[in-house]
């Protein structure tokens, strides 16, 4: 398994790393272009803001196993880990420009609900875990059954799922 503490600790602007003991903790979220995942990256962000935190944004980058192709494997990691970077940098900027601060950014490999479980259950600063719920007839979404079933066992944070269909007014008002 890929090493776990493979992320971006940015500084803020009062000089204080991301997580330190009296700040309002880290509201973890998933990278998503999807509606649902907008919904939860607001959500997130605006309790991040509230409770004088920070928002953690986790993008998790599943590599099928290569590993009897050579050199395939290492370009196709560091291709996806470039567009990753290119893709959590572009949200940490619009985040910046919602709430003034930079998010804490996790890249990691693997399976998306070990990683995230072994992110949380890692970093005692992280107070939550945010996500978007389905808009569709489709139901909730994987991360959002599996979290809400058996996955939540595994967990030593309340999950918030935030409604796909809430506005961002919506979201502004309820936190």
């Amino acid at each position: 398994m890929p090493d776990t503490k493979n992320y971006i600790d940015v500084e803020t602007s009062e000089g204080k790393s991301p997580g330190r003991r009296g700040d309002g903790g880290i509201y973890l979220t998933i990278a998503s272009e999807s509606e649902e995942g907008q919904r939860a990256l607001r959500y997130a962000a605006r309790m991040a803001q509230i409770n004088r935190g920070h928002l953690g944004i986790v993008h998790v980058l599943h590599v099928d196993d290569f590993q009897h192709w050579g050199n395939v494997e290492d370009i196709m990691k560091q291709e996806m880990r470039a567009e990753a970077e290119k893709f959590i940098w572009a949200m940490a900027k619009s985040v910046q420009e919602l709430t003034g601060d930079v998010p804490v950014l996790y890249i990691e490999e693997g399976e998306r609900n070990d990683v995230l479980v072994d992110i949380i259950n890692d970093d005692p600063a992280i107070k939550m875990l945010v996500l978007g719920g389905g808009t569709g007839g489709a139901g909730p979404g994987p991360l959002v059954a599996h979290f809400a079933g058996k996955g939540l066992s595994r967990l030593c944070v309340p999950v918030v799922v935030v409604p796909g269909h809430l506005d961002s007014q919506k979201i502004d008002a309820i936190v």
